[in-house]
């Protein structure tokens, strides 16, 4: 501690130096601005040693938000790649499974499912962790929409699947006979020379000859609305209502293994090739009518068949 020094005046009456003693007001007061210039260089000293070293309480915060922003990341991340994987796999598979089924396709504004308005999850405090919060929240409920509108759409075409299948399962897709060396067409559909009349006339269905006794079978499934043992005309007949607009005969049976009301699948075996009615010799006359209209038959089971089968069914006699 360094020493103070003494000051001194100049007495005019003494012709002498004198010292100069302070009042004990004015050490107080000294004594008072030391005390306060030593705390404020402490208090600066420790201020500035504070915005550079952490308390442990502060340290402990940090670490535990650092905790939650990787946490966020990671979720935010995966909300991310759920999101491109419902476009680019289930988006896509719904598409294709749509322009099967003939089905409208979803908009993509309905798709996305945006949000907009009022945010639930907004903070009055504006901070970079509050608005991170808010958007992963709103990325999450926009996921859940699209799932939601995803699985709806998949409800839709599991709906649309079971309906075309049994429309399918009432279409007749196959021939009514079992394509082998022994059958063929000998009368295609359109107009023909009536083999009675040597007139020409518009030829209703297709027919497919073989031996006596061929097994017929129905080309789709249906109810019996007709069973016929007749000599004239059609001879013995079956037609079979498909629903959906679609029905079919079978004339100039030899045998009907069928009655009238009965159910049938398609494949089953309803009759015989025979000979009866209006007929030059042993064959089927296969008819196909929609919605009350008589049409080529040809056109509905030739695409299932092979290029063999089709030549071998076709060939002449």
């Amino acid at each position: 501690m360094g020493i103070r020094k003494k000051r001194y005046y100049f007495s005019t009456s003494t012709l002498s130096f004198i010292e100069v003693k302070g009042s004990k007001g004015i050490k107080i007061l000294r004594g008072l601005i030391t005390f306060l210039v030593i705390n404020s260089v402490a208090f600066i000293f420790l201020l500035v040693l504070y915005s550079f070293i952490d308390s442990p309480e502060v340290s402990l915060q940090k670490l535990r938000a650092k905790k939650y922003y990787t946490k966020y990341g990671y979720l935010a991340n995966k909300v991310d790649s759920l999101t491109g994987s419902l476009k680019s796999t289930h988006y896509v598979n719904d598409q294709i499974y749509r322009n099967i089924l003939e089905m409208d396709s979803i908009p993509y504004s309905v798709r996305s499912a945006g949000t907009g308005g009022y945010d639930p999850y907004a903070s009055p405090m504006k901070s970079y962790s509050s608005q991170f919060y808010s958007n992963l929240m709103k990325k999450i409920e926009n996921l859940k929409k699209q799932i939601s509108i995803q699985d709806e759409s998949y409800e839709e075409i599991l709906h649309a699947s079971l309906e075309k299948n049994v429309r399918l399962s009432h279409y007749p897709g196959i021939p009514p006979v079992k394509i082998d060396n022994q059958v063929w067409i000998s009368s295609y559909f359109g107009t023909r020379k009536d083999p009675f009349t040597l007139f020409h006339k518009v030829h209703l269905g297709v027919d497919f000859c073989g031996s006596k006794n061929t097994e017929i079978y129905v080309t789709a499934d249906g109810i019996v609305t007709l069973v016929k043992q007749s000599r004239k005309g059609y001879g013995n007949e079956i037609v079979v209502d498909h629903g959906f607009d679609h029905c079919t005969r079978y004339a100039h049976l030899n045998s009907i293994l069928v009655q009238e009301g009965q159910k049938v699948e398609r494949g089953q075996l309803i009759g015989l090739m025979g000979n009866t009615g209006r007929s030059t010799g042993t064959h089927l006359h296969y008819e196909v009518w929609f919605q009350k209209q008589s049409i080529d038959p040809m056109l509905f089971f030739a695409d299932d068949l092979t290029p063999e089968e089709f030549e071998q069914l076709a060939k002449k006699d």
